[in-house]
C-alpha cells in the first residue's frame, strides 16, 4: 500500500472542515456577485462605444451560468456514509481572476475573441464536476465528461504518483485515477473509506520504528562485540 514516490507521512493536517466551508462559502459568494458587476462595466463599455445588440445581451446567459455555478449551496443533499472529495474551493478565485483575463481582450475585439470567454467556463466546469465520492459500495469518480464507479471489492490499494492525483490500484492490476484527491487529500479518503483503505501513514510510521528499532539493536551488538575483541 506505501508510495514508491513517498515514504514518510505528513504532519497531520491542519484543515478543519467547518472553517474552511465557511471561508469557501465566503469567497463564492463574492465571486457570484462580483459576476454581475463585471457585467455592468461591460454594459458601460459597450453602450459608450455602441456596440451592437447581440454583443451586449449575448452575454447575459453567461453571466447567468457563471453566477448560479458560484453561488455556493448547501449539501444537504449528501447522505449519510458518504463523503464527497472535491477541488478546493479556493479554485474559483483563479476562475475569477482567469475571466478578468480574458475579458479585456474580448472588449477590445470582440468578433475575433468572443472564444475567449469560453475558457473560464470550461475551467468552472472542471472545477465544479471533479470529484471522487466515497460510499459505502465503493468509490464514485467524477470528471468534466466521464463519470466511473468502482467497487470496494476491486480495490487492493492506492498509489501516490509524483504529481497529479492519487491513484487507486484495481484487484486486476489496473490503475484508476481518483480525481481532486492529492496528496493533501490522502487522510481524507482514508478516513472515509472506513478501514476498506488501509492507512498507509499508519504504515509508514510503523516502518520508520521498526527500522529505528533495528539500527539500536545493531548498534547494541556492535558495543556489545567490542569489549570483546579488545580483550582478544
Amino acid at each position: 500500500m506505501s508510495s514508491p514516490h513517498q515514504s514518510v507521512p505528513p504532519p497531520a493536517s491542519s484543515h478543519i472542515a467547518e472553517a474552511g466551508s465557511a471561508t469557501g462559502g465566503r469567497l463564492r459568494r463574492i465571486a457570484a456577485v462580483a459576476v454581475p458587476l463585471l457585467y455592468l462595466v461591460f454594459l458601460a463599455v459597450a453602450f459608450a462605444l455602441d456596440w451592437p445588440q447581440w454583443l451586449r445581451w449575448g452575454v447575459i446567459p453567461l453571466v447567468g451560468v457563471l453566477s448560479w455555478l458560484l453561488w455556493p449551496r448547501s449539501p444537504h443533499g449528501v447522505e449519510p456514509g458518504v463523503r464527497v472529495i472535491r477541488v478546493p474551493q479556493l479554485a474559483y478565485i483563479g476562475v475569477l481572476i482567469l475571466t478578468f483575463s480574458v475579458f479585456f481582450p474580448f472588449v477590445g475585439w470582440p468578433s475575433l475573441l468572443w472564444p475567449l470567454l469560453l475558457i473560464p467556463v470550461v475551467m468552472l466546469l472542471w472545477v465544479e464536476r471533479t470529484r471522487t465520492t466515497v460510499t459505502p459500495e465503493g468509490l464514485e469518480l467524477r470528471t468534466v465528461f466521464t463519470t466511473k464507479s468502482v467497487e470496494w471489492s476491486r480495490v487492493a490499494g492506492v498509489r501516490l504518483p509524483k504529481r497529479g492525483f492519487v491513484r487507486a490500484r484495481l484487484t486486476d492490476e489496473s490503475e484508476v485515477k481518483l480525481p481532486a484527491v492529492g496528496y493533501d487529500r490522502l487522510r481524507e479518503l482514508i478516513a472515509a473509506s472506513d478501514g476498506r483503505i488501509p492507512d498507509v501513514f499508519a504504515q509508514a510510521e510503523e516502518a520508520i520504528r521498526e527500522q529505528s528499532a533495528a539500527e539500536r539493536a545493531a548498534a547494541a551488538a556492535n558495543d556489545a562485540a567490542e569489549p570483546s575483541a579488545k580483550g582478544e
